[in-house]
């Protein structure tokens, strides 16, 4: 019966093996695709409140909040504001979020953390990661001869 501990544990060794190569892949993937290379930490040193304009002015929240960021790209402080058009701000005042700029227009930015492939495959790691230990430990208990 005990038999059905080995097969289980191959399986998903080998299911966390094939996930591991879809994470890097997807990670790969989402590094080859990156619009900007230059890498920063920004702070956000203000939230200010805009009205909307056209027709999302309408709506029932007239206004949204954006974050203004600042960061140092090549030695130079650089201060953008976020284009999101959100209310309330996910962000607060304070708060340190990593970006990657156009490093010849630091101006010109993007969040690293809304990069969906990224955070995709780091899923995919942290499942195959998960898979393969529990593969391990089934092995150690089809090899200890433990039956269920």
């Amino acid at each position: 019966m005990y038999n059905i501990l080995w097969s289980v544990s191959v399986l998903l060794i080998f299911l966390g093996i094939l996930l591991a190569g879809a994470g890097a892949f997807l990670k790969f993937f989402a590094q080859k695709n990156e619009v900007y290379k230059g890498r920063a930490e920004a702070r956000v040193v203000d939230i200010v409140t805009e009205p909307r304009k056209g027709a999302a002015s309408l709506s029932e929240f007239r206004n949204y909040q954006v974050a203004v960021f600042e960061f140092y790209a090549e030695g130079h402080l650089i201060k953008v504001r976020d284009s999101a058009d959100t209310y309330p701000c996910p962000y607060y005042r304070g708060q340190k979020v990593r970006i990657a700029y156009d490093e010849s227009a630091p101006e010109h930015f993007q969040i690293e953390d809304r990069n969906l492939f990224y955070q995709l495959g780091s899923a995919a790691n942290i499942l195959s990661a998960c898979f393969i230990l529990a593969g391990f430990l089934l092995f150690f208990m089809y090899a200890s001869g433990v039956r269920i």
